[in-house]
């Protein structure tokens, strides 16, 4: 800090002049980067299983939840803590920093996160062929830059090194030629890769309803539950569209009936949340996914004993009934997690006491979550009860430290049915 700095406790504010001013203003940016990369270095440190081993899908929306804000509104600040700082892979063996130099002199208070976020960009524009020597030169030239240049000149410093380094640029892309097709491939794990091409018209028709599903929502940590960009919203739009066309009364299944899944489990692994699970007789998911399963109304539930022999063969209609799920709709008017505003069709019922435990399938012990909410509640501190008739929620110690209990405003602000 400059001597300026030690102004401030012997003259108001309004006494400084100019000069002090503007000196105290630059000091006081410095010590806020510097700070800023202190907050950076605890994100990149919980980047490492920190986020999972909390019940949250990612950094992004542990963040968000934290920050009390929204994924889109940290997403460029998570990104940045985890290319300006070193990770850990398994024995705790450290991974270098994407931009270590860059991490340094973020550190220091010299460059701002805009500068760091341009030489990261940069960074990753460099070809692979080019040696890691010629990297950190780079690098090194460029945060050399920014500690004085504003951001004008550092982007054209950015852009004469590509030049350098890529003088070709990226090779083109072939377009191919519009058609109706798809190809998938399953994998060992269960995953599944889609490949394929829309005419114009199927395509107009396919983006009509994806892309307002994959616009991102301000008041929901959910989006997204990955660090993440638009391609990720896209999926989870796209498996949103899947979801409310099974949900559809007339959507066929293999046997031309209705769409449902088939779940094997055996009741002990069920209630511990170990073990395996089966997914229609083919995909191995975890115990933990099969106990968020079983809240769907289109599941089967088939609970086995220790001997593998069949328990119990739920039925669909013994779970939740579009009678039910219609009373869900007008008490919750959508995901009754706080702060959320997903809207009923895109709700899943949650069991408060899982029906597995004795649960009853009926109004009082039911609730409409959105499918995010509903993983975060099956895999984190987050704690539901029914008050009153209605779901509250109490949030993690590390979100409040006093647990004050949490309930939808969202909704409950809006008309309700008749």
């Amino acid at each position: 800090m400059s001597e300026t700095s030690s102004l401030v406790p012997q003259r108001e504010l309004w006494q400084l002049t100019a000069r002090e001013k503007a000196a105290l203003l630059r000091d006081e940016l410095m010590s806020l980067w510097q700070q800023e990369s202190r907050v950076y270095r605890i994100i990149a440190d919980l980047d490492n299983g920190g986020s999972r081993e909390l019940g949250y899908a990612s950094t992004t929306a542990l963040v968000a939840e934290i920050a009390r804000t929204s994924s889109a509104a940290v997403r460029k600040m998570v990104a940045r803590a985890i290319a300006l700082n070193p990770s850990h892979g398994v024995g705790g063996a450290e991974i270098p920093a994407a931009a270590p130099l860059t991490g340094q002199a973020a550190a220091e208070g010299a460059i701002s996160p805009q500068h760091a976020d341009a030489i990261v960009a940069a960074l990753r524009s460099i070809p692979a062929t080019v040696s890691v020597e010629e990297r950190e030169r780079t690098e090194r030239t460029l945060v050399d830059l920014a500690r004085n240049a504003g951001m004008s000149e550092l982007a054209q410093g950015c852009q004469r090194l590509r030049d350098t380094l890529d003088p070709d640029g990226a090779e083109p892309r072939e377009t191919p030629e519009p058609a109706r097709s798809m190809r998938w491939h399953t994998r060992k794990d269960g995953s599944i890769k889609f490949d394929g091409y829309l005419d114009p018209i199927s395509g107009a028709k396919t983006l009509a309803l994806l892309e307002p599903l994959a616009k991102p929502r301000k008041d929901d940590p959910s989006d997204n539950p990955l660090v993440c960009g638009q391609a990720e919203r896209n999926g989870d739009a796209f498996m949103e569209m899947v979801t409310l066309a099974a949900s559809h009364p007339e959507s066929p299944n293999r046997s031309g009936t209705r769409a449902d899944l088939i779940v094997t489990i055996t009741l002990n692994d069920l209630k511990a949340k170990l073990g395996k699970a089966c997914l229609d007789m083919v995909t191995d998911i975890t115990a933990s996914e099969a106990r968020i399963l079983a809240c769907d109304c289109k599941i089967i539930p088939a609970i086995l004993d220790g001997a593998g022999q069949p328990l119990e063969m739920g039925r669909a209609k013994r779970l939740v009934t579009e009678a039910i799920r219609y009373m869900l709709a007008i008490r919750d008017c959508g995901c009754a997690f706080p702060g959320c505003s997903r809207k009923p069709r895109h709700c899943e019922a949650h069991h408060v006491l899982p029906w597995h435990a004795g649960g009853k399938t009926d109004l009082g012990n039911l609730v409409l979550l959105c499918g995010y909410h509903h993983r975060l509640l099956h895999n984190s501190d987050w704690t539901l009860r029914m008050v009153n008739g209605h779901p509250e929620f109490t949030p993690p110690a590390f979100l409040d430290p006093w647990r004050k209990p949490r309930t939808n405003t969202i909704h409950t602000a809006q008309p309700r049915a008749a």
